[in-house]
């Protein structure tokens, strides 16, 4: 392993990153000659010059080890890039373990576990997981598989429920909290369930109410805890999403969950309102995916896994009216002011500044989405981006596709891309969205190259796409930040704009709908569900990718009806996002 010798403009370049605060280094200062050589490689290796994996990983770790490793004008980070682009990628532990901090988020190289060279996404070590770097199809592999893992550790879980008597209540909390005491393992000797039971109903609940999660809801830390000799276990709590909330009541022994509305009855939330109008029970007694389905399509049907709708009660005094405006504006931008570290006023006035994200706050988020809660939604936010980094503002729509269904199954696409690149813990990875969108093997299902669709137009709707995307990633790293960006998105994927769109929590409660109202008609469903039935055809379209053109035809316009209905998915009153009201009753001025 040798590395090359530097260049003098190679030693000169280091030089000036060395340089700094009005101290002059030269070619003695500390640092300079390792930054130099590292220079004279990533220059190399841009030229097209054969240099080996060995040398580029050396020249990397010389910068590493370098004093001037935070003054290096990007040489290490550009280095990684090239080794990924190789398939070097380092152990978990190497580098102390905080290699991800420079190494890039995306880009193209063989991937992991399938070896072919594609557009490649970071992704976190989380779960047990090391950082490792996938392409999308192995990335969606490892998801299946994950998936039938937890449901096979959910029926491995005990089964034995105690069936004594006892009437206190107790809190419980959420395992690994509590006071360090070590839990029992045997029932208490009046029957109660033991403390290893009671966590077991813990974890299973947490399970179960895993989409709400990433929904954004916040799970306690500790839920309330019962068991009567007749009822059995019961746990609840409420169950907060901003100022929305819902009540969760779980009864493990009959097998069910129940979602209810929020009644402020002490007057402990004045700012609060209830999710829900009326109450569901959840059949959960089935194995650890089953429930979770089951979960997920209940909190879905009811718009819990989009962004909340909210309006202010028309009887509400103007003061609360305006009080509720202004909570929202802090709501979304206070997280940017912290990010900035700004006084909440001055990070308003820099924005209003901004003549291009003034024209987004006031289009997209007062008018089209003025009654949408800021919350941070990762599929929202997707939707969003989808919308307002793909549809509009771009040349996609002047390059309209040669049909509706067409476009339907590239917006599917665009989705399933940005749902990749959106996490709730790291925000939107606009690199990887572009570098994924700009791929020319992106393809949808049937192999067909995106990019050939557009034919001559693509090289404008590239050019367009792109920008909007570099536009936002600069005011998310330098001007909003990450909290504050995922809500402006999850808002921009909560409006009218996406209300029929793949994606959305509510999606399978509407395609049911839809087919419902057919067939309460008379309407005949198409090819092949004429005959393999209704539920198939709902089954197939949770993840419509390969469903045929004659079945999205038929879901977005249904042909056969007439004038007076059924309605297809353009048109269809479900696919308006149910809205919430805000109704507050503390006394004002005005009242008095």
């Amino acid at each position: 392993m040798t590395i090359p010798s530097p260049s003098q403009a190679d030693i000169d370049a280091a030089i000036a990153a060395a340089s700094h605060r009005g101290q002059i280094a030269d070619v003695d200062t500390a640092g300079v000659g390792d930054l130099a050589a590292a220079l004279g490689v990533l220059r190399r290796v841009e030229s097209g010059e054969a240099i080996a994996d060995a040398d580029v990983l050396a020249a990397h770790d010389l910068v590493h080890g370098s004093v001037l490793r935070h003054r290096d004008g990007g040489c290490m980070s550009r280095l990684a890039e090239v080794l990924v682009s190789r398939g070097v990628v380092p152990a978990p532990g190497d580098y102390d373990g905080k290699w991800w901090l420079w190494w890039p988020k995306s880009g193209r190289g063989p991937c992991r576990d399938c070896g072919k060279v594609r557009s490649l996404t970071r992704f976190s070590a989380h779960f047990g997981k090391e950082y490792r770097y996938l392409c999308a199809r192995c990335r969606a592999a490892e998801r299946d598989h994950d998936a039938k893992l937890a449901e096979q550790l959910w029926t491995a879980l005990p089964a034995l429920y105690a069936s004594a008597v006892d009437n206190s209540s107790d809190r419980m909390p959420h395992p690994g909290a509590g006071d360090g005491a070590a839990p029992s393992t045997t029932g208490k000797a009046d029957g109660r369930p033991s403390d290893d039971e009671w966590n077991c109903h813990v974890e299973q609940l947490h399970d179960m109410l895993a989409s709400m999660e990433r929904a954004g809801f916040v799970l306690p830390e500790s839920w309330d805890i019962d068991w009567e000799p007749q009822a059995g276990a019961l746990l609840f709590s409420e169950v907060w999403r901003g100022d929305g909330c819902v009540v969760v009541e779980y009864r493990p022994d009959d097998g069910v969950l129940a979602l209810q509305p929020f009644d402020d009855a002490t007057g402990e939330w004045p700012e609060s309102f209830s999710l829900l109008d009326g109450s569901v029970e959840i059949a959960v007694a089935a194995s650890g995916q089953d429930a979770l389905t089951a979960v997920t399509h209940a909190a879905g049907e009811m718009g819990l896994l989009d962004a909340t709708h909210v309006r202010v009660a028309e009887s509400a005094p103007q003061e609360a009216k305006q009080e509720f405006a202004f909570r929202r504006i802090r709501r979304i931008f206070q997280p940017a002011a912290d990010y900035r570290q700004l006084p909440l006023s001055e990070m308003l006035r820099e924005i209003t500044k901004n003549e291009w994200l003034d024209t987004y706050l006031d289009m997209v988020v007062d008018m089209a989405g003025h009654d949408v809660a800021p919350d941070i939604l990762p599929d929202a936010a997707a939707l969003g981006v989808a919308a307002w980094c793909w549809r509009n503002n771009t040349a996609v729509e002047a390059h309209h596709l040669e049909t509706d269904v067409l476009m339907a199954r590239v917006n599917v696409a665009v989705t399933r891309v940005m749902q990749e690149h959106v996490c709730p813990v790291e925000g939107i990875d606009w690199e990887g969205i572009e570098a994924a969108l700009m791929d020319p093997q992106w393809e949808l299902p049937d192999g067909t190259a995106i990019q050939s669709l557009f034919g001559d137009g693509w090289q404008e709707v590239a050019a367009t796409v792109t920008a909007e995307l570099k536009r936002w990633h600069h005011l998310d790293r330098d001007v909003l930040g990450p909290d504050t960006t995922m809500i402006l998105m999850s808002i921009g994927g909560s409006t009218g704009y996406t209300d029929s769109w793949w994606g959305q929590g509510r999606w399978n409660h509407i395609c049911r709908r839809i087919i419902e109202d057919a067939t309460q008609a008379g309407i005949t469903l198409p090819q092949p569900y004429n005959f393999r039935g209704a539920e198939a055809l709902i089954a197939d379209l949770a993840d419509p990718d390969l469903v045929s053109d004659n079945v999205w035809d038929w879901l977005i316009d249904m042909p056969e009806a007439g004038s007076d209905g059924p309605r297809g998915l353009r048109f269809h009153h479900i696919t308006r996002t149910p809205q919430r009201c805000w109704d507050p009753y503390w006394p004002t001025d005005s009242q008095s």
